[in-house]
C-alpha cells in the first residue's frame, strides 16, 4: 500500500513538473530575447492620416507597416548615426546607448526626430505628450479641462510626467479650449503611454499608444 502511494505521489510531482516545463516553454515563446545592454531604442509614428507606411529602414533594420495614426514598437541597435528612410525620404539620427527616439512621419512626408525619455520607475505610469499639430501651446488636461496634466507643449515638441496609476480620459487644450479628447485610458504602474495630438483633415485628434520594445526585428 505505502508503495502504491509513493508511485502515486511521484506520479503526481512528475506531471506537475512536466506541466510547469510546458507553460515555461509556452511562455517563453510569447517573449522575444531581452535587447542587449548599451543598445538605443527607436520607433516610427505616422502622423499621416492618408496613408500607411509600407516600410521604415533604419540601419540594417526594418520596421514593416506603420497604418495611419499609429505608434510602432520601439526596434533597438546599436548606439551611434543611422540614416532613415521612409518613402523615399531620408533623415539622420545620432543614437546613444540607453535611449530611446521617436521618428514622427508627418503629413508632408517630412520626418522629425523627437528624444523620448527612458523610464524606470516600478510605482508610476509615464505620460508623454506629443504635440504634432500646426498649433502651439497646446496644454494636456482631464477631458473635463479642470486639472492640467502637462503644460502647453509647443508644434512639433514632446512633454513628459509621471503619474500615479489611474483610469482617466484626457484631453488636449490651448486657451481652455478643448480641441479633442480621449476615452478613458488605463495607466498603469511601470509602463508609458504616449498621446500624440495629430492634425486630421484640419482638426486636431488625440492617439494613444502604449510603448514597447519589439526585440524580433
Amino acid at each position: 500500500m505505502r508503495a502504491l502511494m509513493h508511485t502515486a505521489f511521484f506520479a503526481l510531482i512528475s506531471s506537475l513538473l512536466i506541466s510547469m516545463n510546458m507553460a515555461q516553454a509556452g511562455e517563453d515563446a510569447l517573449y522575444a530575447a531581452e535587447a542587449p545592454d548599451g543598445a538605443a531604442f527607436i520607433r516610427v509614428v505616422n502622423a499621416d492620416a492618408s496613408g500607411a507606411l509600407a516600410e521604415a529602414t533604419i540601419g540594417d533594420k526594418m520596421i514593416k507597416e506603420v497604418s495611419p495614426l499609429e505608434a510602432s514598437p520601439y526596434i533597438y541597435l546599436p548606439e551611434g548615426r543611422y540614416q532613415v528612410e521612409v518613402g523615399g525620404q531620408q533623415t539622420s539620427v545620432a543614437m546613444k546607448k540607453n535611449e530611446f527616439y521617436t521618428v514622427v512621419v508627418l503629413g508632408s512626408g517630412e520626418m522629425k526626430v523627437m528624444k523620448d525619455v527612458a523610464f524606470d520607475n516600478p510605482r508610476k505610469a509615464l505620460l508623454s505628450f506629443y504635440n504634432l499639430t500646426g498649433t502651439g501651446g497646446v496644454t494636456l488636461k482631464t477631458s473635463d479641462g479642470k486639472v492640467a496634466v502637462i503644460d502647453a507643449v509647443d508644434s512639433l515638441d514632446v512633454a513628459n510626467r509621471e503619474i500615479n496609476a489611474v483610469n482617466i480620459a484626457l484631453g488636449a487644450f490651448q486657451s481652455n479650449q478643448a480641441l479633442a479628447t480621449t476615452g478613458e485610458i488605463n495607466l498603469q504602474r511601470g509602463k508609458v503611454f504616449s498621446v500624440f495630438a495629430i492634425d486630421v483633415g484640419g482638426k486636431p485628434r488625440l492617439v494613444v499608444a502604449e510603448n514597447r520594445v519589439d526585440t524580433s526585428v
